[in-house]
Order: C-alpha cells, then structure tokens, then sequence
C-alpha cells in the first residue's frame, strides 16, 4: 500500500515539476530622457493609454508549430495584463491613445559559423532611434501611418540574438570575463522574443512625426520549451521594465505557463486499513 501511495505522490507530482520548468529571461529596456522624466515619479508611473499595432513576425530557421498555434491576439492580450504593473491601459478607441505599440514576436535565427556567432556589431544597434525600412502594417486604420519598425527590411527574415540586447551588453566598457561568458552563452541557441516599441501616438496623429519613445525587448532560450508556454512567461518576466532604462539588462527567473505554482506543504490525512491488515489485528 506504500509503494502504491508513492506512486501515487509521484504521479501527482510529475505535472508540477514539469509546468515549474524553469524560464531565465533575458531583457533589455531603454527609453528616451524626456519620457522617463515624464513617466516616472514620487507617485509611481504615470497613467498612459496605448493602442497595439502588430509589426514583425519571425518565424526563426526551424520549423515550429507552437508559433503558428500562438496568434497575435493571444500575444498582445497576454501582454496587456502584465502592462497594468507599470499603469499602462488600452485606449477606448483605436483612434486615441498616449502611445502607439508596434510588437514584434518569434523565434531568433543562430548564425551557424562560430566566428560569426561570437562577432559583436562594433556599434550599439540601438543607439540610432532613425527608422529606416519599415514593415508593411496590414490594419487598414494605420496603413496611412507609413511604417514603424526600426530593424529594417534586411532584418525582416531572421533575428538574432545579439538584437535583443544581448549583443548590446556585451558592448559595455569594463565588462568583466564572468559576464561576458554568460551573455555568449545566451548567444548560442534559438530563443523566443517578444520586443515592444512604444511611439508617441498623440504626435503621430497630429503632425505624422514618429517618434520612438522606448523600446522594451524580452527573450527567452527556446530550448525544452514551445511558445504557447514561453510567451507568457515573457510577459510575466517583462512587467516591473516596460518603459524603462535599465542602466544595462535585467535577467527574470519565472515559470513557464500561465497561472502560479504554489505547492504546499504534503499531509497525511488518513490511511484506509484493507481486508488483510484487519485480520492481522
């Protein structure tokens, strides 16, 4: 009865342990001098409204069925939730909004020559908020509004790693060789990303001036997991920096999944006595 009771526990238990796999999430955030005063204060972060535009998608260099389940509607919804922890709400209207949120999601592309791999852009690739080639935005309301990504059109086939500010980091003056092996580390396979660009809508409307405002961008390794567990995750990691400068990166262990895991503490309530061991007695 014990080995069966065991077993049992065992059985129970195996679910939990796999949804409590653990998510190490990579993220970088960096926003404009003139938003952060506006943002930030003694009160908390400002009340903003937004409206969610979708930009890219990367679909990474294998193929994946968990990105095709996953829509941009399960995405951005799951994205707004985590977004009311920085007082960030969706606008009424389409139309209105303080901010206007292109959202870019996939999987990245992992260069398969090693002297590529671990070759660093001599320059931050963020550094420069100029929009180039931009994607083209299905929704007919913002198809006036020209295009709003900054990876530009050579970018639109695969993302990197060194994209999401990973490569970023290992740019900083006086990094010491522990970081730098850890942060080539996160370079080596396929992550899973979300990045959120935040521009002013209110002067996109008014004078069609695109002005980027910040730039929020999570990752994920891909490795063990699928995107319909990883996404919201991302989301979950990502809550506290959203608009945020981060003075250089932030790393978030969660869970992947939806939900929480909270497993307490295993009681004995009772153990029911078969034929045999009322006999005995």
């Amino acid at each position: 009865m014990r080995s069966i009771a065991a077993i049992a526990i065992s059985s129970m238990l195996a679910p939990l342990s796999e949804a409590a796999k653990t998510a190490r999430v990579f993220i970088d955030s960096e926003a404009s001098v003139g938003y952060n005063d506006y943002k930030e204060s003694d009160a908390g972060a400002q009340y903003e409204t937004y409206v969610f535009i979708k930009g890219n998608f990367y679909g990474g260099d294998i193929s994946d069925r968990s990105l095709q389940v996953v829509t941009f509607e399960d995405v951005v919804g799951t994205i707004a939730d985590s977004m009311k922890q920085r007082n960030y709400y969706p606008s009424a209207s389409p139309s209105e909004g303080d901010l206007l949120i292109v959202v870019h999601y996939g999987s990245t592309s992992v260069p398969q020559n090693l002297q590529d791999l671990f070759l660093i852009d001599p320059d931050d690739p963020y550094g420069d908020q100029g929009i180039d080639e931009d994607p083209v935005i299905n929704d007919q309301l913002y198809r006036d509004l020209g295009r709003l990504s900054e990876f530009g059109y050579e970018n639109q086939a695969g993302m990197t790693n060194k994209k999401l500010g990973i490569g970023r980091a290992l740019n900083r003056k006086n990094i010491n060789r522990t970081e730098e092996f850890d942060l080539r580390v996160e370079l080596e396979d396929e992550r899973y990303f979300i990045i959120l660009m935040a521009y002013d809508y209110k002067k996109l409307r008014t004078t069609q001036e695109k002005e980027l405002l910040w730039t929020t961008r999570f990752s994920v390794p891909s490795i063990g997991t699928n995107f319909e567990d990883a996404y919201p995750a991302l989301a979950r990691a990502a809550s506290s920096h959203y608009g945020t400068s981060l003075e250089k990166y932030a790393k978030t262990n969660t869970h992947f999944g939806t939900g929480s895991i909270d497993i307490g503490t295993l009681e004995t309530i009772g153990v029911e006595e078969t034929e045999d061991s009322k006999k005995r007695k």
